[in-house]
């Protein structure tokens, strides 16, 4: 992969399951879309619920240690039961048993960083985890994982998938940054032995309202600036913008060319900005019928690909899996 990795690559995801329909969905998509990558090994996590906290108060009683003790078994065994579920899953989907891996670990910490610590330590190429249809305040008050490990997955790639998806299409927003490369490598890496996909390069034109924190018609007034200059500044910045992703195409469409994509499988669009980058992406996305919307956490300094707009992309996106790449 062109993108700094930390350690070798593993060849590897790892799939958060917790017996939910969601988790299941992760499941069936992790198999469609990498199935037919030879080298790549699938583990399956399961973390057991959390001894609840009045067990642990005096724990040298011996009943509330045989109820701790009783209560880790159940979790194990669910754990357990899980599992199997879901590697009966993968193995109903092709994947051979060979590649699959099961995880059933105890709940130390926070669910999310039990999670994240896994998969961190094992240096998997992804994690993939299936989104319940939560609201955002609900996401919030609740706590869900979901919410949790997209505020706080910095060091590996983050799959989220939405409901049951089915299309094999793939869409990379790109702004022309060394993140949006980083995202570029990992489709590459990850689906350039799935002749079913296919990748397309969306670039969303900003304005610089959408990149600027300041109100730029209100500094441009107290500067005694006019409109015609104005509006010759917001033209050269997104000339800018259109010059720096065309020099990124190039190099993007030559990582997936060497990664085996054959040029029908590649495509790219440049669209204006029409009501804020975040609806901009999801619009394209559900008229090209692209299941898959892949982002960078980060991008250039004065990217409009800043957390924000991943964010509104991850909370709105609906029936569709959104990889966040780091």
């Amino acid at each position: 992969m062109t993108g700094e990795k930390k350690g070798p690559i593993a060849h590897k995801v790892l799939i958060a399951i917790d017996g939910s329909a969601a988790s299941l969905n992760a499941v069936r998509y992790a198999a469609a879309m990498l199935s037919l990558i030879p080298d790549l090994h699938f583990a399956l996590l399961f973390v057991m619920p959390a001894v609840p906290p009045y067990l642990l108060e005096g724990v040298t009683d011996k009943a509330k240690l045989a109820k701790i003790r009783q209560f880790e078994q159940a979790g194990h065994a669910l754990g357990e039961k899980v599992l199997s579920k879901g590697r009966e899953r993968l193995l109903d989907l092709k994947v051979p048993s060979e590649r699959i891996e099961v995880k059933n670990l105890r709940r130390l910490t926070v669910r999310a960083r039990d999670i994240l610590a896994e998969a961190e330590k094992g240096r998997y190429d992804a994690l993939l985890v299936g989104r319940r249809g939560l609201t955002r305040a609900q996401e919030i008050f609740m706590g869900s994982v979901t919410h949790q490990l997209v505020q706080h997955a910095t060091d590996v790639p983050l799959w989220i998938i939405d409901g049951r998806v089915t299309a094999p299409k793939v869409m990379v927003a790109v702004d022309g940054s060394e993140n949006s490369l980083r995202a570029v490598d990992q489709v590459a890496f990850m689906l350039g032995s799935n002749p079913m996909a296919k990748v397309h390069f969306l670039h969303v034109v900003p304005r610089l309202q959408n990149v600027c924190a300041i109100d730029i018609e209100l500094a441009v007034a107290e500067l005694a600036v006019g409109q015609g200059d104005l509006e010759a500044i917001e033209e050269e910045f997104q000339g800018q913008s259109l010059t720096s992703v065309d020099d990124f195409t190039g190099r993007a469409t030559q990582i997936l060319r060497e990664a085996g994509f054959s040029p029908d499988r590649i495509s790219t669009e440049v669209r204006e900005v029409t009501l804020g980058i975040a609806r901009t992406i999801l619009k394209a996305a559900e008229e090209g019928g692209y299941g898959t919307i892949v982002l960078g956490r980060r991008g250039m300094s004065r990217s409009p690909f800043l957390g924000s707009v991943s964010d509104r992309v991850i909370r709105r996106a609906r029936g569709r899996a959104i990889w966040l790449v780091v």
